[in-house]
């Protein structure tokens, strides 16, 4: 073995096949890199048409919504609910009833509404109104067992006391919402209003998936929050389950299915597309194809060219080693001296240290916003802490006020006291970093106080035993005594604010015998409405940005504080509702606003204000204001892109005419207009200007007396060249044969 590698031809082959497989290596490294890549963009490009295709849905959901709410409001409806067979004027009211019910369900173009199966079922005279007429419930039988819906089962729902509340459900082979309703603003509901839900539409929402619905095998399923099912397109019989983590990880395969999953954000549900996976990334496994054959062909080309080589360079070396032997010895072995070594790479430390900084300020500036409640959507918050590299990945959150020398008087404060205190601050939170890893991090409020915040999912030790553990260890070290605040647990990153308002008030409530204090319903008076500025201001931000989700957060929040945690009067609560309206003024247009408090008000109108039906209101209310705001700025968008349209009309010819130019008229960035142009017209800027101005350039080329180079120069093209490329790739053919062609 020592003399076949002491050959030159056998050493330059081995040199030659090192440096073919090394690279080739590498290069198969980069390129799983890239499929990895290329895997997770498809999976996010599927995921964010999916979360698309979700909140089409949902618009549309809440569109059938409001026409409900609609239906259940006319005046004439809600006379036939309240009749009795018999009743004074029943037929004339019937009618007319009829008349609303059918206008209505014609009132709004929406595609996921089956209009021609929605009905209408009133228990007092035991009828339901369907298609222009009345039918008794046996009668109306036949219609149900063509939907799958069991008769016995219906008419049971139907007539039940606990039907009381708005719902989504599958029924039978279809979907549909139930909304109950009554004459009267208390007691039982009189008649529940049923609009079905038209399957195939839903399924045509998934557009991004060309040709869903010649698939050999799919689902489109909706889930609630915990799991249960909503709808499903019934394409499949059996697939595997799916446990609410892997629901919230967002992509899985099983058994050869892709599995995406998006939740949603109005309604809190999950949106599950299955298809097999060589379907699902089909782009993806042309690739990998492509690429294994190439390296296939490259490791072939690249064998032959080491053994061609190694023969060619190795011999005449060979030769000369024989003749530098003597005779009758063997040729002796010589090592390859090489080329210098490559000089190390000098660390820039300088720049290191300049990152760090940056990171350091990121996540200063985070947390400042964080506990100020300035992020409006989790997306939001997600993309900024990562930014600052701050990991948000709990479930379960709380906060601390730590202060240090609270009896210290702040006029009288020196230098020398903050320096003490900067290093006492240190060690503290050196101190809860080593009992809580990264899983603890910090926000200074003032010069002697911090907030920290716990990330607890895993925490062996409550909060008040870590506190406590460290106070001992400072007295310890040094005989300082701090006193903290401890708030309440959090499960939603976006209003920890209110465990660090909990942390403030418990903060007031130290003494010197009792440093550390929890937080606890008691320590605020349970007469007087909760209502703070931060809550204020963040919903009326979620009610203007149409972020419902989070706007429903807070007032559940607020539900609870007011409604469970404290036993507020009549006047406090006509405070709290005078509060709410005043945030609700700012969100909303008033002449607007005025006409849906009527029906909020109604509330605050009894005695004894039933709490829980003012929230639901309340919330129902806010939803609304929500939707209507999205569809406001949708309009906005709208506009806007058919004026940037009209301006490219006139202004197309200019040779600079793009993002930047277009995008300073309007006074937005270049990747917002980008965005939002392809959003809206569905098609991208360049696109729309090159398309534009070759159809210009088509009616040109119709006058032979003009020139190839005068049309491109009067359409804003600089070079006859970039124009005939243009011409080639949107028309197929060049100018001359356009021309040629027209003649």
């Amino acid at each position: 073995m020592r003399r076949v590698f002491q050959n030159s031809i056998s050493r330059f082959l081995v040199s030659y096949l090192l440096m073919l497989i090394i690279p080739l290596a590498i290069t198969w490294v980069g390129f799983q890199i890239a499929f990895d890549i290329v895997e997770n963009n498809l999976i996010v490009t599927h995921s964010n048409m999916l979360q698309r295709s979700a909140d089409i849905i949902e618009n549309e959901l809440m569109d059938i919504e409001s026409v409900a709410l609609q239906i259940a409001n006319d005046a004439s409806i809600l006379e036939m609910a309240g009749k009795h067979k018999g009743d004074q004027e029943y037929i004339g009211t019937a009618v007319d009833a009829l008349d609303k019910f059918a206008f209505y369900l014609n009132y709004k173009d929406i595609d996921l509404l089956d209009s021609k199966n929605a009905y209408i079922y009133l228990k007092n005279a035991d009828l339901v109104s369907y298609s222009k007429s009345y039918y008794k419930p046996e009668v109306f039988k036949k219609y149900l067992a063509e939907w799958g819906i069991d008769y016995d089962t219906w008419y049971s729902e139907m007539t039940s006391a606990d039907l009381v509340a708005p719902v989504f459900r599958q029924n039978g082979n279809g979907f549909e919402y139930v909304f109950p309703f009554s004459k009267v603003l208390f007691g039982e509901r009189q008649a529940n209003i049923v609009l079905r839900i038209d399957g195939d539409a839903v399924i045509h929402k998934m557009e991004f998936i060309n040709n869903l619905q010649n698939q050999d095998t799919y689902l489109v399923e909706i889930l609630q929050a915990s799991g249960d099912r909503v709808w499903n397109s019934g394409t499949i019989e059996e697939y595997p389950e799916l446990t609410l983590a892997e629901l919230e990880k967002g992509y899985s395969v099983k058994n050869g299915l892709s599995i995406l999953a998006v939740k949603s954000e109005r309604m809190d549900w999950y949106y599950v597309l299955v298809l097999p996976v060589k379907e699902s990334l089909t782009e993806l496994t042309a690739l990998k194809n492509v690429v294994l054959s190439l390296m296939f062909i490259a490791v072939l080309l690249g064998i032959l060219f080491a053994v061609i080589q190694s023969v060619k360079k190795g011999k005449p070396v060979e030769v000369a080693l024989q003749a530098l032997t003597k005779e009758g010895e063997e040729p002796q072995y010589y090592a390859n001296l090489g080329t210098a070594v490559s000089e190390m790479v000098k660390h820039h430390q300088d720049a290191l240290q300049a990152v760090e900084k940056s990171k350091a300020s990121l996540q200063r500036t985070f947390f400042a916003d964080l506990l100020k409640a300035d992020f409006t959507t989790e997306s939001q918050l997600k993309l900024e802490a990562e930014n600052a590299d701050v990991h948000v990945d709990n479930q379960l959150y709380q906060t601390a006020f730590i202060q240090f020398f609270a009896e210290n008087d702040l006029t009288l404060v020196d230098e020398q006291t903050v320096n003490e205190i900067k290093v006492i601050s240190k060690l503290v939170k050196n101190h809860l970093r080593e009992l809580c890893g990264e899983s603890v991090w910090f926000h200074k409020k003032n010069y002697n106080s911090e907030i920290a915040i716990f990330a607890i999912d895993d925490f062996e030790e409550d909060v008040y035993t870590l506190i406590r553990q460290t106070k001992e260890w400072i007295a310890k070290e040094g005989n300082i005594e701090i006193t903290s605040g401890i708030g309440g647990t959090c499960n939603n990153l976006l209003l920890i604010w209110r465990s660090m308002e909990e942390a403030r008030i418990a903060l007031e409530h130290c003494t010197r015998l009792v440093p550390i204090v929890s937080y606890n319903k008691q320590m605020v008076q349970e007469n007087e409405y909760y209502y703070p500025t931060i809550a204020a201001e963040k919903l009326e931000e979620c009610l203007r940005s149409g972020q419902w989700q989070e706007a429903r957060d807070i007032l559940s929040l607020l539900e609870t504080e007011n409604c469970v945690n404290r036993k507020l009067c009549r006047p406090q609560f006509m405070k709290l509702n005078q509060k709410f309206m005043d945030t609700l003024s700012e969100a909303w247009k008033k002449e607007e606003l005025q006409e849906k408090t009527i029906w909020l008000n109604e509330v605050m109108m009894h005695s004894e204000i039933p709490q829980k039906e003012y929230f639901y209101r309340l919330k129902h209310l806010c939803r609304t204001i929500c939707n209507d705001n999205v569809e406001k700025k949708q309009e906005q968008k709208s506009q806007m892109v058919e004026e940037i349209k009209a301006y490219i009309e006139l202004h197309y010819q200019d040779y600079d005419i793009g993002l930047s130019k277009v995008g300073s008229e309007f006074r937005v960035s270049e990747s917002y207009l980008s965005t939002l142009f392809k959003e809206q017209s569905g098609v991208n800027f360049t696109d729309f200007i090159e398309g534009l101005r070759i159809e210009k350039a088509c009616e040109l080329l119709k006058n032979k007396n003009i020139t190839v180079n005068e049309v491109a120069e009067e359409i804003g093209y600089n070079s006859v060249q970039s124009f005939r490329r243009a011409f080639k790739r949107v028309k197929g053919v060049s100018p001359k044969e356009l021309r040629e062609e027209v003649s």
